[in-house]
């Protein structure tokens, strides 16, 4: 695909045009520049919409479209380092001392004067070679036009729930009763384990069919333990059975990627011993039989007590050589939808009301076109059909779809994408095109977390306000949905208090068309390296200077050389150090990172401590900490005015939490399992009196796991705006009197076995639609419906459960 930059210059104006930007901007005395500058972005976005549509037929256009792309990279750097300036002074002025202030004044790269003025030469500069690019385009026939580009609808709703059950399935019940019969029955002359195989070529749903099977019932209670894995490139045996057993235990943090093999497979043997099993490899490339074979051999080796007799696995694949490979006695070759199964597919995604397509004929005639176009496709057909929703009865736009040249362009390049993934992708709005082709960072199987997603977006300047009082993250929120509702992304994980926390996932296909789209910058300003491959990066390089995202997750690599953070400080944004040697000692010089915004800090060592300036780290947005620190007070927490998200997961040193937490604007605050927690930090009394008139701008309170804690935090009662609430193994014996109910919309608490009552107040949860109560003896039988003496106070509240059981149900 050819350069689509239209969506670049958008967010570029929108950055330059952000009310922190132009405060910025007037205190460096930039702002005369800055509107200049925006003046000849606004001329040559007007020229962009024919170049885009004249590139695929002239090279001219196309290399003048990368030269222009270039230019606007070149442009963020600089916006990055006048904000990184601005930043660093307020820094100094915070915290710095007489002498580190008077070095700054009279050093030539840190002199305000010395950097307005070389910051206005570098945007005079950057304005230049823009108006010459337009003059360029001029010459090359490049016409403007400003023709409406699509918006995204600001009050999209979600469609789909999780992928674990989905919705628009149509069609496969036949294969799906075979595969069941297959894996309750036991071959005679068969291994402990055998293999059944799904084959087929991209989007025919395969991996929707093993799910099927995998959510079933009937095979729920035929085996002990269920195990999914996905698979995909590399078939590492080593990686393959650390996943496995992950999926034993539901979590990421059973075995360390630097165990041995052997110390693997002997837990592995513990793990599913005594179990029949049965375990989905999703997604196999692999063609290296003794590969197979030694994996094959490990699991047989789990797998070969009494017990577990019976075990089965499903393996999906596109390959045929790979079902020859794998073996087993039974294989499904999927073959394409049946006709009238295309239609109901295309009928559930395209109609909003069932038999609407009956009420115009017309649009069922070109829908029936179309779905012919498809090939049979369930991918395909559910793409458009999605695309089509959003277009109802809008005959022009359907036969546009179905009339499309994309058709033919396939058939003569043969790219291997689906032309219907290129004209959803083709259908978006150009600021969606930028952070759906930005996903492809990330590898095939990846599942993204929504908040991280949008912070990662957010690092590469992708999300921009338009209005001040829009926030960055609704329009991430809002990008997303965006996808999803086209199929371009899929719920994987649907976490049901709040959509930041939902995982998504990306069909391989859809993943190798966001990696055509994406155009690779000439300077590194991403890396994303995930898994358990050994990697020899040379971190000392100078590559690395214009980094803006830095994604490392249980890898084997080099450390980071102690001034890494020093060159990079400047633009990156994006820091995640999960579980790899490179995160056990990590230099001081991260905390000269002042316009880093989302950070990620997971460390086994519990000898490891946080350096000592991070309160330096001012623009923080994101924190999510796994360290072993008893207290966070070295931090200064306070000093994280920006702080949106906290995330303390899995601190099991930690005693107690700050009070200045109670003061910060953080909208969802996560607790998970820090084992030693035993109290929030009361306010201190002289500041008790200006705290009380302070809001708490926090939605989302959620803790599990501080099995000491037995209060809640009295700054909980200012949250004003709480709207998700769980607690969940804990030893609290009671809710505060002046608990904020007003705005409240979910309360969960499960395994709080001393919680005596539930707050007073509850007769003023005006707005709350659904009450869990699960596993507390004393709170059980007081709110029960049918024997509880206290039902009366809850039965207002729609939904209420009590260990399972719906209370208001008839």
């Amino acid at each position: 695909m050819g350069e689509i930059i239209s969506g670049a210059v958008a967010t570029l104006l929108a950055n330059l045009t952000t009310k922190s930007f132009k405060e910025i901007a007037l205190a460096c005395g930039l702002r005369d520049d800055v509107e200049k500058f925006q003046s000849s972005l606004r001329i040559i976005n007007g020229y962009l919409l024919d170049a885009e549509n004249k590139q695929a037929k002239n090279n001219n256009v196309a290399d003048w479209l990368k030269d222009l792309r270039k230019a606007f990279d070149e442009a963020g750097d600089i916006l990055d380092e006048i904000e990184y300036d601005s930043k660093r002074n307020e820094v100094v002025r915070m915290y710095g001392s007489i002498s580190m202030k008077v070095r700054r004044f009279f050093s030539y790269t840190s002199n305000p004067l010395v950097f307005r003025i070389r910051m206005a030469h570098k945007i005079k500069d950057m304005k230049q070679k823009i108006d010459q690019k337009a003059n360029e385009g001029r010459t090359l026939g490049i016409v403007e036009q400003h023709i409406n580009t699509p918006t995204v609808e600001r009050n999209l709703p979600w469609r789909e729930t999780s992928s674990s059950s989905p919705l628009r399935v149509c069609g496969r019940h036949e294969e799906k009763e075979e595969i069941i019969k297959f894996l309750m029955g036991q071959q005679p002359e068969a291994t402990n384990v055998d293999v059944i195989s799904i084959v087929g070529i991209g989007g025919l749903g395969k991996t929707t069919l093993a799910q099927m099977v995998y959510d079933d019932d009937r095979v729920k209670q035929h085996f002990n333990m269920l195990m999914w894995v996905c698979v995909s490139d590399d078939f590492d045996v080593k990686m393959l059975i650390q996943k496995i057993i992950h999926a034993t235990s539901r979590t990421e943090n059973v075995v360390d990627a630097n165990s041995s093999l052997e110390h693997m497979v002997s837990l592995l043997n513990e793990k599913l011993r005594g179990k029949k099993f049965l375990l989905v490899l999703d997604d196999v490339w692999n063609e290296d039989h003794n590969k197979w074979d030694e994996f094959r051999n490990h699991l047989l080796k789990a797998g070969s007590d009494t017990e577990s007799k019976g075990s089965k696995i499903i393996v999906t694949t596109r390959i045929r050589e790979v079902v020859d490979i794998v073996g087993g006695g039974f294989s499904i070759n999927l073959k394409a939808l049946h006709e009238d199964e295309c239609w109901k597919l295309f009928v559930k995604c395209a109609f909003q009301e069932e038999s609407e397509e009956e009420k115009y004929p017309r649009l069922k005639k070109i829908g029936v076109e179309i779905v012919e176009k498809c090939k049979g496709v369930p991918l395909a057909i559910t793409t458009l059909g999605c695309l089509l929703r959003s277009r109802p009865r809008d005959e022009n736009e359907w036969r546009k779809i179905r009339d499309n040249e994309v058709w033919e362009l396939d058939k003569k390049k043969k790219t291997g994408i689906l032309p219907s993934l290129r004209l959803s992708y083709n259908h978006l709005p150009p600021e969606v095109k930028q952070c759906f082709s930005y996903c492809s960072y990330f590898p095939k199987d990846y599942k993204y977390l929504v908040i991280e997603l949008i912070m990662f977006w957010m690092a590469h300047r992708l999300l921009q306000p338009t209005h001040e009082d829009e926030d960055a993250e609704d329009i991430g929120e809002l990008y997303i949905k965006k996808l999803v509702s086209a199929s371009l992304l899929q719920i994987e994980e649907d976490f049901e208090y709040s959509m930041s926390f939902k995982r998504l996932k990306m069909h391989d296909l859809v993943h190798d068309l966001a990696k055509s789209t994406m155009q690779k910058s000439s300077k590194t300003r991403t890396v994303v390296q995930e898994g358990e491959q050994d990697t020899s990066t040379e971190w000392a390089s100078n590559k690395f200077n214009y980094l803006k995202v830095l994604h490392l997750t249980y890898i084997k690599s080099s450390p980071l050389p102690d001034d890494f953070f020093e060159t990079t400080k400047k633009h990156l944004r994006f820091l995640n150090l999960t579980s790899c040697p490179i995160s056990e000692k990590l230099s001081d010089s991260i905390c000269k990172l002042q316009i880093l915004q989302s950070l990620k800090f997971v460390v086994s060592n519990k000898n490891h401590t946080l350096p000592k300036d991070m309160k330096n780290l001012i623009s923080l947005q994101y924190l999510h900490l796994a360290v072993e620190v008893t207290s966070l007070s070295s931090m200064n927490m306070g000093r994280f005015q920006q702080l949106k998200f906290l995330y303390l997961d899995g601190c099991s040193e930690l005693v107690s939490v700050p009070s200045v937490v109670g003061r910060l604007t953080i909208k969802k605050f996560i607790i998970h399992w820090c084992n030693n927690l035993v109290s929030f930090e009361d306010e201190e009394e002289e500041r008790k009196e200006h705290v009380a008139l302070y809001n708490s701008n926090l939605q989302l309170f959620d803790i599990i796991g501080a099995v000491k804690l037995e209060t809640l935090p009295n700054w909980l009662e200012r949250a004003t705006k709480l709207r998700y609430l769980r607690v969940s193994v804990t030893s609290i014996k009671s809710f505060s009197t002046r608990l904020s109910m007003a705005s409240l919309e979910q309360l969960h608490i499960t395994d709080c076995r001393e919680l005596s009552s539930l707050p007073d107040n509850m007769d003023q949860t005006h707005s709350l639609q659904f009450l869990e109560i699960i596993n507390c003896p004393i709170l059980n039988p007081r709110y029960n419906k049918m024997t509880g003496s206290d039902w009366a106070k809850i039965a207002h509240i729609p939904r209420c459960k009590i260990d399972g059981v719906d209370q208001n149900e008839d």
